[in-house]
């Protein structure tokens, strides 16, 4: 099943998608679906949404609070982003690299809610006054 929609685009946006369909042999409209695809449900799906800061024990908050991106996305996001300032990425390094910054998004959010929950706690001190 599929739902027809009608947008409106601004000219800048229009021309780069027209130009980047061109590059990847699409017409426009199938690869403006499988760039929202890729924007909303990424290739490297984002773990599932988590409980709230607040219903973890102590230990569990910290831990959160402390978390990183594994070694090898945060590697990968690095390069990719080195790759788009030199305007040298891909439409599949494009797409690789909005998945890894919606990752990176998602974990922001999570240690920035465990931060918050830690200092409400008494956990750790604020990270500024």
């Amino acid at each position: 099943m599929a739902t027809s929609v009608t947008l409106s685009l601004p000219d800048g946006l229009y021309e780069r998608a027209t130009r980047w369909a061109t590059m990847a042999h699409q017409d426009v409209a199938g690869l403006l679906v499988e760039a929202l695809s890729v924007a909303l449900d990424p290739v490297h799906s984002v773990a599932a949404p988590e409980r709230s800061a607040a219903a973890l024990s102590d230990g569990e908050v910290l831990a959160r609070a402390a978390s990183r991106m594994a070694p090898v996305q945060g590697r990968r996001l690095t390069a990719l982003l080195r790759k788009q300032r030199e305007g040298q990425l891909s439409p599949a390094e494009q797409s690789e690299l909005l998945a890894l910054m919606q990752v990176y998004d998602a974990l922001w959010v999570s240690q920035s809610d465990a931060l918050a929950e830690a200092v409400r706690r008494g956990l750790r001190e604020p990270l500024a006054p």
